[in-house]
């Protein structure tokens, strides 16, 4: 850790970009890795031993054909700079041990509805927040999340995955406001943690926390070369701008928290603005446009546009297409759960977002009409590495690849997320999308504390709960709900 700055923007402004993070993953994989091993041992074969383990079933035919291009064509943009693509890795794995596929059990939830309907994605939402209960994915002490069964440990982009899991199951009438969990009491505990927190030398948050004591975790954050995560950052901007807008009653304690000079005086966002303004600027990554809203959020005339340039920059049409199954995709860094994120989290005029959202989608089905194999693509756990990103498109043209915390491409078979198959589902209920999300009810434990991350393509099973599977599912439902016809 770096123990003086001068200026943290400047700072930023000389990394090889500030949404590169793959060098402190490269460090401290071996303490993260060796620190949880023996928790997640306990936790989960104790947990899940008894579980009942399901095998995938011949699954109807998907006939529905993708379209061939996008739909819009944007204005072209003269900025062809590329910016190195986000690489967001997460404190702790959930868990490192597969299971075989074992015999099948009843249906799902998914699978025994004749309809998808609202009653359904309520139900799904419902299953998702057992992850959230206390003692099992929020620390009872704290009220602090998990990041995942056996893995006490959060970043700022955990803590706004639990605000916005705690907004929506709020929206949905899954948790009261009163009571001891009740939303009131949950988000008083969270926002005392920001108000109070320790910061580092330069006054900004550390990397990791501990959920159990909320406390710097030393041991990952003394290993980092910069002063601030502005990627976990703006992803807890997005969380805390939705929060002010749901309950204006703490609009003052959120703006406090944010905003220098005013009651807590804690760190200092805006003078990261500059490099936040030009990185997006300048990029093609999907992972600049959930951060770059997340400070707009907070100063809108200061990143007016910035958004917009982005995706500007992504459908320009000297960056390029490539043909995905003979789906056509922007040449970007492009990766499917953070465009749910997008979708689900932030209030979006752009219908470009949608577009290149439902393509992703496309690109998916279209994989599966040409193999008869399943994938969801995204980022988190996996069998073979600590953490893996599963890129649909990769920014310099590659289809379908998945890359280490050292971009090294891994050759295992992929993994199939259940939060990026159950997001498909609520934008998209086809066919295709049910019966990719019956394949992982099927192959995955029962929901008993939460859906579980998901199936390898080669048939192994990660028994991990977490709250970035269960966080975007119950967003999933809320969306599904309030578009439906």
């Amino acid at each position: 850790m770096k123990t003086t700055h001068e200026s943290a923007s400047l700072d930023i402004e000389d990394r090889d970009g500030f949404f590169n993070r793959h060098n402190f993953w490269k460090i401290s994989k071996k303490l993260k890795f060796s620190i949880v091993i023996s928790l997640v041992i306990i936790v989960l074969f104790s947990f899940f031993a008894f579980l009942p383990r399901g095998n995938p079933t011949a699954l109807p035919e998907v006939t529905d054909a993708p379209t061939a291009s996008p739909s819009d064509t944007p204005s072209p943009t003269s900025n062809t700079q590329k910016n190195p693509v986000t690489l967001t890795p997460k404190p702790v794995i959930s868990t490192v041990t597969p299971t075989p596929i074992g015999n099948k059990k009843p249906p799902g939830v998914i699978e025994s509805a004749q309809t998808i309907d609202n009653t359904v994605w309520q139900k799904i939402a419902e299953i998702a927040w057992r992850y959230y209960q206390p003692g099992v994915g929020t620390d009872e002490k704290t009220g602090l999340p998990w990041t995942g069964s056996g893995s006490p440990f959060i970043t700022d982009w955990d803590i706004g995955v639990y605000i916005q899991a705690v907004i929506d199951a709020s929206k949905l009438n899954i948790t009261g406001a009163s009571g001891d969990w009740g939303f009131n009491s949950r988000m008083d505990k969270v926002l005392k943690f920001l108000e109070t927190r320790e910061l580092n030398n330069a006054s900004y948050p550390f990397w990791f926390y501990q959920s159990t004591d909320g406390k710097v975790w030393h041991d990952a954050s003394d290993k980092t070369t910069e002063p601030v995560d502005i990627v976990d950052t703006g992803r807890l901007f997005v969380a805390l701008n939705n929060l002010r807008n749901y309950d204006k009653n703490l609009t003052q304690r959120v703006n406090n928290i944010v905003l220098y000079g005013q009651q807590y005086n804690r760190s200092n966002y805006a003078a990261l603005l500059p490099s936040v303004a030009a990185d997006g600027n300048g990029s093609t990554s999907i992972y600049a446009y959930i951060i770059c809203s997340g400070f707009a959020g907070f100063w809108p005339d200061t990143l007016r546009g910035i958004q917009t340039k982005i995706l500007d920059n992504i459908y320009s049409p000297s960056n390029g297409n490539v043909s995905v199954n003979g789906v056509v995709l922007p040449k970007a860094a492009i990766t499917t759960d953070v465009l749910l994120s997008c979708i689900f989290d932030i209030n979006n005029t752009d219908s470009r977002l949608n577009t290149l959202t439902n393509q992703v989608y496309l690109a998916h089905q279209a994989y599966y009409n040409a193999t008869g194999k399943y994938r969801a693509f995204g980022e988190g756990a996996s069998i073979s590495t600590d953490w893996q990103w599963e890129w649909v498109v990769f920014h310099d043209g590659r289809i379908w690849i998945a890359l280490d915390q050292n971009y090294h491409e891994i050759s295992v078979p992929p993994f199939i997320y259940t939060k990026v198959a159950i997001g498909f589902l609520a934008m998209n209920n086809s066919s295709f999308s049910k019966s990719l999300c019956v394949y992982l009810e099927h192959s995955n434990s029962e929901p008993v504390v939460g859906f579980l991350d998901g199936v390898d393509e080669g048939g192994s099973v990660l028994n991990g709960v977490g709250s970035l599977t269960n966080g975007l599912i119950i967003g999933a439902a809320l969306y599904a709900i309030q578009n439906s016809s």
